[in-house]
């Protein structure tokens, strides 16, 4: 049973994200929860039903249960604040425990960090911190638990946290009138008011103005830039092993993308090196792993033709780049690059400021926002910040100066 509340629970806050990405996504979405609603369903499922037809104000089938009105108390702050997610999924399993199961929560539990895939177990983080890939493979083996290059990189990544703040809008609403004086601005006289009043207008005396209050109103709906990752593979990065420059931009793009897929955005990734990997814009990102996990050792050819197509697809996206700045076809690129930083906004984490090739990395940086690391430990920590500023809403660190 517990499996299957929590695999519902990430039904609703997965597709309540989707929802907000688009008109094509939520017509997605809601054709899919209206072909279960014709299937033979149990109580349970026509509670998570009709839950979600309010809770979404959907044309969905309505429940009129008692439970699906404590269900919409539980989710009425809203599923984008993770630190909620732990008491939302218990609260819900106590809500529909007494129901009878039926068609959803079915399969494998999915894995909590990030709603996407499944999960055998619980993260192993403090395991997989501290063991080089061959050991921690060996350790799974131990436990019986199946090993892949991306659960060494997720579990670690669970012991990272980017918070997602948004910001309060502000709102103003009328409220009573009061006397309308000639040094007040002369749109704001309310003529038709004071006319009902007296039937001649004497400044200050007979002539009323709404007065204005303002009040302080829930953060709304944001949009969210899609992400696409750029990441150098190429043999100075030094290949998978503990604290290398590879684990380090590996880390901190898997968190990177993790997080923009929580807001809801779709994630893109090119792996790259003397050849290079896409994954196109997708919101799977499991397949995103699979590319960011490779590691070709050859020369750093950075694809820039690759890059500005993406780019043209999903317009105003932001460009991630983690790379030693040893890229030597930057020339030959550069168009292109230069092409992609005016549709999207490009973000260089340069990576080994002191070896790094300085005409590379100053042209890098004048298509965009620059992070010079010279502490490789830094990197992650300064990934996480740029994803919380660049998420945050009202505010775009791309802009700051």
């Amino acid at each position: 049973m517990a499996r299957r509340i929590v695999n519902i629970f990430s039904d609703i806050v997965v597709d309540s994200f989707r929802l907000e990405r688009s008109n094509d996504d939520q017509e997605k979405v809601l054709l899919g929860w209206k072909n279960f609603a014709k299937k033979d369903i149990s109580h349970m499922d026509q509670v998570v039903l009709g839950f979600l037809a309010e809770y979404w104000s959907a044309p969905l089938r309505r429940c009129d249960r008692p439970e699906t009105d404590q269900l919409l108390q539980v989710y009425s702050p809203g599923v984008r604040d993770k630190g909620l997610w732990k008491r939302q999924c218990q609260e819900t399993a106590r809500i529909l425990e007494a129901l009878e199961p039926g068609l959803l929560g079915r399969g494998q539990v999915r894995a909590a960090e990030i709603l996407n895939g499944n999960a055998d177990s619980v993260p192993l983080a403090g395991l997989a911190k501290d063991l080089e890939p061959a050991l921690y493979r060996r350790a799974l083996e131990i436990l019986g638990l199946k090993w892949d290059l991306k659960r060494w990189y997720r579990d670690q990544s669970c012991t990272i946290e980017i918070k997602h703040s948004s910001k309060a809008r502000w709102d103003y609403y009328p409220s009573g009138f009061v006397k309308w004086q000639p040094t007040d601005p002369p749109a704001t006289l309310d003529v038709s008011y004071s006319l009902s009043l007296s039937p001649k207008l004497v400044p200050g005396v007979t002539t009323y103005r709404r007065e204005q209050e303002s009040c302080q109103m829930a953060p709304g709906r944001e949009a969210v830039p899609d992400l696409l990752i750029v990441l150098d593979s190429s043999k100075s990065m030094e290949g998978h092993s503990l604290n290398t420059k590879t684990h380090k931009a590996t880390l901190a793009a898997f968190k990177a993308c993790q997080f923009a897929h929580q807001q809801g955005a779709e994630v893109a990734a090119i792996n790259f090196s003397d050849r290079y990997l896409v994954q196109p814009w997708t919101r799977n990102l499991g397949a995103i792993e699979d590319i960011l996990v490779e590691y070709f050792c050859g020369r750093t050819n950075i694809p820039g033709d690759a890059i500005l197509e993406l780019a043209r697809i999903k317009k105003g996206c932001l460009i991630l780049c983690i790379t030693d700045t040893h890229i030597q076809n930057l020339y030959l690129e550069w168009e292109h690059l230069k092409k992609a930083s005016e549709l999207g906004k490009f973000v260089l984490f340069c990576i080994d400021q002191a070896g790094r090739d300085r005409q590379v990395g100053d042209a890098l940086g004048t298509l965009g926002k620059v992070y010079y690391i010279n502490r490789l430990d830094d990197l992650i920590m300064l990934v996480v910040e740029a994803a919380e500023q660049a998420y945050k809403v009202g505010e775009s660190f791309i802009s700051q100066e």
